[in-house]
């Protein structure tokens, strides 16, 4: 080769020739989309991201941002005032600087929009991973794009470490298929870190570095000296917190997650969740490319054509085993759970079209290609999809949260209907892929790209109803409305049948909420920093024995409270800001009375003594139904009140009961027949909230009017 021959800059004025320009536009386009993908990636998700109203994920959202607000503001691990020993960390330290703004709002829009940057990232590692076992630019691009397409980047809204593990766990099994390709010492220095700072961001991912030492010993299994020769960086590097972790006990490194040590394993309940999670992962992946994926990964797990495959196959058959096993785990020791766990599995849906691109060119796999898709479909027949979105299922898979807002919108067995049909077109192209890849393959990128982003479309869609309702439910048009009152340290009051997550919200957006005080059967919104109380003979809530005394803000979604001896500040969609005015007292209290006015099945009215001690005075109650009810006969039973009422559809009933005692006195309220809601709630009737008008000496009281 002569000197002149070398590629050098084309001096000016000179003209390339048409078929020059054309390469050159060619073999940089792949590039050039691969930024333009992330880019476009980031800026959809941040747009999107202002249509997500508030956090509705707790406790989860709440510890995050807490644990965030505290790095920025004290330099300390602490939430409520109580240490919290929290081993993942990286997304809390990347957002704190955010919280120096000291404006949660700004705050929490800023940390969405890293969130954006950090998922859109992981185009690049999957681009990588498509190349180096064999695919062209353009499959390789259309990976990418699936990568950044699937319904799971609806977690850049979330304050969670899914969106900054995202990318982390996808460039560790890159660094991972690198460095078991070629073992330099660079990238083993990027797989240490990159599966480090994946684990530091999801602990999780700590099984990223066992999986790779496993297949290392593997691979040289009657030539370990020489193994740990080559790969003595990455063995030497992970040693060292290795032994760190056995001194201090993994237990006590585990800190918030040490539970797990006490998880039972049985294997019934292990083998279900892994199956129910193993098939609805097929339906998460788009079903096209499943097929070829599973097969493709298999036949270069056992005889790939080179190193970088056998790589990439181990590095996922491990991933996918280690994640289904923890899922499972997981989903067989928490009590009531029927939820499909997506958000602990979704990583390995971008390895999907890179391992089905291992299948291509592999004549042997059409035949048992077009076996697994008609089983499939066999299966999508015989369990529908849509029969996991009922209750709690949806709440950690956006793909069944997509398929939810289809049925929400077509009706059930319409929406039914569609998804079978959707199913059915995806596995009758996986199966013409298989029989004439020539054509097929463009088909099949381009239709799980297609199905990525309805669904994807879809999941944002119901995110964006569930936060506003979230908000319309539990938060008033100021979110921050107990800070702007301006009443220095806030107590929130917790009676029993409160909802977690409206703790958690006004947690979230009010720094000046310090204490959580929690009254008897009340659940606790996280494990960090509640407190007990109680409610006295005379009224005061009582810590220990000391009564609580400064600003307080009641929760009163299911209970209805009035106290004395405090000034209402402001009365919000479901809850009551309280100044002290000396001691607060408890007055009177209307359990299992609803936001919306109804009575639970078993409701009660409670009122405490006045200062004197006495319990004297008449209860007023208006009861009531709407047109559509049914009537209902009520039982009301207290000391020195025995009365049976029937509330009739469309008609009112204004009760007076007397109550004359020297200490509290609870009136009950027991329906004879039970109405039940759209939303599923059986109640009784409606109720105003309840007033007691104290007297020193009782009056004739007149009858109960209808």
């Amino acid at each position: 080769m002569t000197f002149e021959t070398v590629h050098s800059p084309v001096p000016l004025g000179v003209r390339l020739p048409a078929r020059v320009v054309r390469d050159r536009v060619v073999s940089l386009s792949p590039r050039l989309c691969l930024v333009a993908t992330a880019v476009i990636s980031f800026a959809v998700r941040v747009a999107a991201s202002f249509a997500h109203g508030t956090p509705r994920y707790f406790p989860d959202e709440y510890i995050y941002s807490s644990l965030a607000r505290s790095i920025a503001e004290s330099g300390r691990l602490q939430i409520r005032g109580a240490h919290a020993h929290f081993p993942a960390l990286l997304e809390p330290l990347l957002a704190a600087p955010f919280w120096l703004t000291h404006d949660p709002g700004l705050a929490y829009r800023l940390t969405l929009a890293m969130h954006a940057l950090a998922m859109s990232l992981a185009a690049f590692p999957v681009f990588w991973l498509a190349r180096r076992v064999g695919a062209s630019s353009w499959p390789a691009l259309a990976c990418a794009v699936f990568a950044v397409s699937i319904p799971d980047l609806v977690y850049v809204n979330f304050v969670t470490a899914d969106a900054v593990a995202y990318p982390l766990v996808l460039g560790a099994i890159a660094a991972a298929v690198a460095a078991l390709e070629r073992p330099t010492t660079r990238a083993q220095l990027l797989f240490v870190v990159l599966s480090g700072l994946a684990t530091f961001a999801r602990v999780q991912y700590v099984v990223l570095p066992v999986i790779f030492l496993i297949i290392v010993l593997a691979s040289e299994r009657s030539h370990v000296t020489r193994a740990i020769r080559r790969y003595r960086v990455t063995l030497f590097l992970f040693a060292l917190p290795a032994v760190a972790v056995a001194a201090a006990g993994p237990a006590r490194v585990l800190g918030y997650y040490r539970a797990v040590f006490s998880l039972s394993v049985d294997p019934l309940a292990l083998g279900h969740w892994v199956a129910v999670d193993s098939m609805l992962l097929v339906y998460a992946g788009g079903i096209v490319l499943v097929p070829g994926a599973v097969l493709g990964t298999l036949a270069a797990f056992v005889r790939p054509r080179t190193r970088a495959e056998g790589a990439l196959a181990r590095m996922t058959v491990g991933l996918a085993c280690a994640l289904l096993a923890e899922a499972a785990l997981y989903a067989g020791n928490t009590s009531g759970s029927e939820r499909f766990q997506e958000r602990y599995l979704f990583a390995l849906l971008p390895l999907l079209p890179v391992a089905f691109l291992l299948s291509v060119r592999r004549e042997r796999l059409r035949l048992p290609i077009v076996a697994l898709s008609s089983a499939l479909l066999l299966l999508a027949l015989r369990v529908p999809l849509t029969g996991y979105t009922n209750g709690t299922g949806k709440q950690d898979s956006p793909v069944l949260q997509a398929v939810y807002w289809l049925q929400d919108r077509a009706g059930n067995g319409s929406g039914a209907l569609v998804v079978l049909g959707i199913v059915t077109l995806l596995t009758l192209v996986a199966i013409g892929t298989a029989l004439r890849p020539r054509f097929g393959v463009a088909a099949s990128l381009l239709l799980a790209l297609v199905v990525a982003v309805l669904a994807s479309a879809a999941t944002l869609s119901y995110d964006f109803e569930m936060s506003g309702r979230t908000a319309l439910t539990y938060l008033p048009r100021d979110f921050e409305f107990v800070d702007h009152a301006h009443q220095g340290n806030v107590s929130v009051l917790v009676p029993p049948g409160t909802p977690r997550p409206l703790v958690s919200e006004h947690l979230f957006w009010n720094a000046s909420i310090k204490r959580v005080l929690l009254l008897p059967f009340a659940d606790a919104p996280d494990t960090f920093g509640s407190e007990s109380v109680r409610i006295a003979r005379d009224g005061r809530i009582v810590d220990g024995k000391q009564a609580v005394r400064g600003p307080l803000l009641i929760e009163e979604l299911a209970n209805s409270l009035r106290l004395s001896g405090a000034k209402l500040v402001s009365r919000e969609v479901s809850s009551s800001l309280w100044r002290p005015a000396g001691v607060p007292r408890v007055e009177v209290m209307a359990s299992d009375r609803y936001l919306d006015s109804w009575l639970a099945p078993s409701s009660s009215v409670t009122v405490w003594p006045d200062a004197s001690g006495s319990t004297r005075g008449v209860l007023h109650l208006r009861l009531s139904l709407p047109p559509t009810a049914r009537p209902t006969p009520l039982r009301l039973r207290a000391a020195g009140v025995r009365r049976n009422v029937v509330v009739r559809p469309g008609r009112r009933v204004d009760l007076a009961l007397r109550a004359d005692s020297s200490g509290p006195w609870t009136v009950t309220i027991q329906p004879q027949r039970l109405n039940f809601l759209p939303d599923g709630r059986p109640v009784s009737v409606q109720s105003t909230v309840p007033t007691f008008v104290r007297t020193l000496k009782l009056r004739a009281i007149p009858t109960d009017s209808h």
